[in-house]
């Protein structure tokens, strides 16, 4: 008898440890990802609270409730064409069809991703939605205070049998108040430049206006600066950059994030 309690406080303890390990997960939140828009020719205070909706209805709303677009990251013109996905990817240039940018407006929580960058995939491998390496996965840990947003590159491979150069936008975070970040982790990366994400605590300094890279007279909406620290290679699959987000600056790399972002490609 005593052996049998022995064994049954045994397994309660150990289906109690269990059960606090599931618990520690449950925090963990899907996120619905929006599709993309057309914005050309709308005005700006449209768009703009098309931004403010995303931001309430998302899983940061209590956190943000004073959220206001910032001035610096929508620089944007009223009634301008902004550049397409579609022609930007195929083409080189272009503004017919869903938005580049409307991908990280309306879908606040992506902090980091990859630009749709001018490859000109017509006169090579074809036109296609892979190419644009959208994130298709996206949760949250409010305890963790973590984001992981997934991208499925080996479409993008299998396709066009090229790691081409990444170049990343980091407006969301700017615009959501993380002024500073750092690359804890950068597995099965390259970057470009010898000061880059990974060693070196980097501002966030993305942006929104009216630029000259869509080949349309009089310029459109689009993203800005390049970025040469945020540029990098996938040397292989999968990788993944753990990106460290503060408001303010750190003392150093080790101080705790005010968010943390796993950007994964599969």
């Amino acid at each position: 008898m005593r052996l049998f309690f022995i064994c049954l406080l045994a397994f309660l303890s150990i289906n109690g440890k269990f059960s606090s390990a599931q618990t520690l997960n449950t925090d963990s939140v899907y996120v619905p990802i929006a599709p993309m828009e057309n914005f050309s020719g709308m005005g700006r205070l449209e768009i703009l609270d098309k931004r403010k909706k995303a931001v309430g209805k998302s899983v940061l709303s209590a956190e943000l409730d004073n959220y206001s677009p910032s001035s610096e990251v929508f620089q944007i013109e009223s009634g301008l064409p902004w550049i397409s996905a579609y022609e930007i990817t195929c083409y080189g240039h272009g503004t017919n069809g869903q938005s580049r940018e409307s991908f990280a407006i309306l879908n606040p929580l992506i902090m980091y991703y990859p630009l749709m960058a001018a490859y000109k995939f017509s006169e090579t491998t074809g036109c296609s939605e892979v190419d644009y390496l959208l994130v298709n996965k996206l949760n949250y840990r409010k305890e963790a205070k973590l984001i992981t947003a997934r991208i499925d590159y080996t479409s993008f491979y299998n396709k066009n049998k090229v790691f081409y150069k990444i170049h990343l936008s980091d407006t969301n975070a700017r615009d959501l108040g993380y002024n500073f970040a750092y690359a804890s982790v950068a597995n099965n990366i390259r970057f470009a430049e010898s000061r880059n994400l990974s060693n070196t605590i980097t501002p966030t300094r993305g942006f929104y206006h009216r630029g000259g890279s869509c080949g349309v007279a009089g310029g459109c909406n689009n993203y800005s600066p390049r970025q040469t620290e945020l540029e990098f290679y996938i040397t292989s699959l999968p990788a993944e950059l753990y990106i460290k987000l503060w408001k303010n600056r750190p003392a150093d790399e080790n101080v705790d994030a005010d968010m943390n972002y796993r950007l994964i490609f599969e």
